[in-house]
């Protein structure tokens, strides 16, 4: 827009200003023209009057057809008569007298004391040379005026043609960028899960090879996210059945072995026994969400009553819980996700944080936001990102756990339309953010 808002005004300029000066300069030659034409007739005029009435200057003056509030001017035996009452002689300047006295034509533009413009053309009389001069002089009033209106136009022709020109570089740049905007918004789009997202061409051969390869590009994305969701989803179903008959034989086992270094090794394997159980969970979880075949169960929930429930099933009821008045008291979720993701963010505190120091709830008229806060050192910024990948755990193998909880957190809010995010705890250590929408996703 700028672009083609500056070219404009450029040659609109240029434009304008070449005719300005071509016009002008020619009313003005045409108006000294004229003007000499009728000073060279009326100066014929009074010397022939003069020829015949040497002793009535201002007689023979009278003869001169000035134009109108134009005057003239005689100087016969070193005096001057005007044809006006206002006109005077000192508007004359001393070299054009010079020149009329030397016996040669003279043409001059002049300023009179009322400010106003005058084409004086003056004219040595025949009758005698040298010191019968004639003067006339012709307002310049009505050149000023059309000048002036020709100026004016042409700057608001210029002004007319920017502004043109910015709409023009308007249109031609968003009819260039509507192709890139609908490719962003598609990415955009993708980028949020939308996998069934393809372009347009709308006909134009240039973008048809953009085009295609863009879908190209999304269609070998989805075939991949899809296959690799399939792997994971098949792989886990599969690992249940052996699972399940791991689980049924060391329930048989616990009943026969009493001894010491059995039941020992038997702890050991139901430890493992339900973090693979738990592991498998959380794998056909994200699978089913990256699928796209997880579906919403969506219940009226009072956000305060759901944060008790969830604390009170992991036996963490002294986790101080805090309502502030924007937040909502009731809003439509799916109480079986959101609890997860508060026992996940609740138990990646008392596992990686120190323990959960509190559980807030704020928001505003767009969303509800729960907030848990941890006595942990903090997560550094270049590092939040990290912590929601699948498998991410901390530097100590000994902590418990699958890497999967805040992968899964992040799915089950995201289903949601919402998103979660760390920042820093008012009181040190690491803030967990999430924020659902209040109202509920299509």
């Amino acid at each position: 827009m700028v672009a083609f808002g500056g070219l404009a005004f450029l040659v609109s300029a240029l434009i304008a200003v070449v005719c300005f000066e071509i016009t002008r300069s020619t009313l003005i030659r045409q108006r000294e023209r004229v003007a000499e034409r009728q000073a060279f007739v009326n100066a014929r005029a009074v010397d022939n009057a003069l020829t015949s009435a040497p002793d009535a200057p201002a007689q023979a003056l009278a003869d001169a057809q000035t134009s109108a509030q134009g005057f003239a001017l005689l100087r016969a035996d070193g005096e001057w008569t005007s044809s006006s009452v206002t006109g005077e002689a000192s508007v004359v300047p001393a070299a054009m007298i010079d020149l009329l006295e030397g016996g040669d034509v003279a043409r001059q533009r002049v300023r009179t004391a009322t400010g106003s413009v005058v084409v004086a053309v003056g004219v040595p009389l025949a009758s005698a040379p040298g010191d019968t001069l004639y003067v006339e002089l012709v307002p310049m009033g009505d050149v000023s005026a059309s000048i002036n209106r020709i100026r004016q136009g042409l700057l608001l022709t210029a002004m007319v043609t920017t502004l043109a020109g910015v709409l023009a570089g308007r249109w031609a740049s968003g009819r260039i960028l509507q192709p890139v905007s609908r490719t962003a918004e598609a990415a955009n789009l993708i980028s949020a899960g939308a996998l069934d997202r393809r372009l347009e061409s709308d006909g134009d051969a240039d973008l048809e090879p953009l085009v295609q390869s863009f879908n190209r590009m999304v269609d070998g994305l989805q075939e991949r996210i899809e296959r690799e969701a399939r792997f994971a989803s098949d792989v886990s179903h599969e690992l249940r059945t052996p699972l399940a008959s791991m689980l049924a034989a060391l329930s048989v086992a616990r009943r026969r072995v009493q001894e010491p270094a059995g039941v020992e090794a038997l702890d050991l394997l139901q430890t493992e026994s339900d973090r693979f159980t738990r592991l498998l969970t959380d794998l056909l979880e994200i699978s089913r969400v990256e699928a796209g075949v997880a579906e919403l169960s969506l219940a009226p929930v009072q956000p305060r009553q759901l944060v008790d429930e969830v604390l009170a099933s992991i036996d963490r009821t002294d986790v101080p819980v805090v309502v502030e008045p924007s937040a909502a008291t009731r809003v439509q979720l799916d109480p079986r996700r959101i609890g997860q993701v508060l026992v996940n963010l609740v138990q990646n505190a008392d596992n990686y944080g120190g323990g959960a120091t509190e559980v807030r709830l704020n928001g505003d008229r767009e969303v509800l936001r729960f907030l848990v806060d941890d006595a942990g050192p903090g997560i550094a910024p270049a590092e939040r990102e990290h912590v929601f990948e699948r498998f991410a755990r901390g530097a100590d193998p000994s902590v418990p756990g699958t890497g999967l909880g805040l992968a899964l957190v992040q799915e089950h809010v995201r289903l949601h339309g919402g998103s979660v995010r760390i920042d820093d705890a008012p009181a040190g250590g690491a803030r967990f953010v999430v924020e659902l929408p209040r109202e509920p996703v299509a």
